[in-house]
């Protein structure tokens, strides 16, 4: 038998929009009773993993896991809208506290970890993957030779909209990546980077989520 959800749906205290299809074995969720919005989660596999923090809110959300031995692991105070799927066996999605998200959609086409900082901001049609999807062949040995890489996000990042960030990039704490750049390498701390693929055009920034008044001297 699987384990329950901690505030099942429908149980009093939560939301007739949060649905939970468990159709494995062995699974662990945990869902707050304070859990705010709307999701969908589904697993088919087993001994799988599903922890949502406290103080979490989901706008139309979908958490789908189709392998085994997989982790979804959302911090607490999130506020996430997108879809998020765990198609292959030993995936792991780990968001930090305080991170948002306007409409990304996470895929795990291969093994491997996807780690988000704590307090980003991810805006609109934001995409990641650990794989490319499919296999590149080298003609002369007929090995494959691309293999999938984990996506490592520092605290405090922005991305911006419609940015895709590829398997094996890395982006540093407290940097922005602009509107429809492609990350495919590293993207150092307090940097911030554009273009496809995506250079840094300027070191010693960060950011904030206020509009902040310029300065006399701007």
């Amino acid at each position: 038998m699987s384990t329950p959800p901690t505030a099942p749906a429908g149980a009093p205290g939560t939301s007739p929009a949060i649905s939970v299809q468990d159709k494995g074995q062995r699974n662990v969720i945990e869902i707050p009773p304070n859990l705010r919005g709307e999701l969908k989660l589904v697993i088919n596999g087993h001994d799988n993993q599903v922890r949502i923090g406290a103080g979490v809110k989901l706008t139309r959300c979908r958490l789908d896991i189709r392998g085994h031995h997989c982790t979804i692991d959302i911090g607490q105070g999130c506020q996430l809208a997108g879809g998020f799927v765990c198609r292959s066996s030993h995936t792991r999605l780990l968001i930090g506290d305080k991170t948002t998200m306007m409409g990304a959609t996470i895929t795990m086409h291969e093994p491997g970890t996807i780690r988000i900082g704590t307090d980003c901001m991810f805006a609109a049609e934001v995409r990641m993957d650990t794989s490319d999807m499919h296999s590149i062949i080298d003609v002369a040995t007929g090995r494959r030779i691309n293999p999938p890489g984990d996506l490592e996000i520092g605290e405090h990042v922005w991305l911006g909209f419609g940015t895709y960030v590829l398997k094996g990039a890395r982006i540093g704490a407290h940097s922005i990546v602009g509107a429809r750049a492609v990350v495919s390498g590293e993207v150092p701390p307090n940097s911030l980077a554009v273009g496809v693929p995506a250079r840094v055009v300027r070191s010693g920034v960060s950011w904030d989520r206020r509009l902040l008044p310029l300065s006399e001297d701007d």
